[in-house]
């Protein structure tokens, strides 16, 4: 599977990635990656590429992306450069996320709505690599699409 996630410095963007790539490494599946920070300040564009199952580099070629994982409505355009299936979080998923959880385990909530959203990892895939806070906040995240 070839996945690009986009999005701004201090969303998580990195830390996004890194958890589906330890979730794949746990199910002995290669993964491969490239990250692009762009401005590498808070608010700057960061753009992860992953190869997941597939491949002997992280790049994904522009419009050749499986699915784009969109973290900045405002980067659409952008994330669209990938391939036409992006994943986009609605508000009520980003408000219900700021209003459960620190702000700071936004993007774990987050991460945790699209693993049950799309089904590509299961949530027990990545219960044993989160730390405990992490792991709250991800499992909120997980039940929330089930209601």
């Amino acid at each position: 599977m070839k996945l690009v996630i986009v999005g701004k410095g201090g969303q998580g963007v990195i830390f996004f990635s890194k958890m589906i790539a330890k979730a794949a490494i746990k199910k002995a599946v290669m993964v491969r990656s490239t990250e692009i920070k762009g401005m590498a300040k808070k608010g700057g564009v960061v753009e992860i590429q992953m190869k997941i199952g597939e491949g002997m580099s992280g790049t994904v070629r522009r419009g050749s992306a499986d699915m784009v994982i969109l973290l900045s409505e405002d980067l659409l355009d952008y994330a669209r450069s990938f391939g036409d299936k992006i994943f986009i979080f609605s508000k009520e998923e980003v408000q219900k996320a700021m209003t459960s959880v620190p702000v700071r385990y936004v993007n774990t909530f987050l991460l945790g709505v699209f693993v049950q959203k799309t089904k590509l990892f299961s949530c027990d895939d990545f219960i044993s690599i989160l730390d405990d806070e992490n792991k709250k906040s991800f499992i909120k995240g997980c039940e929330y699409v089930q209601f």
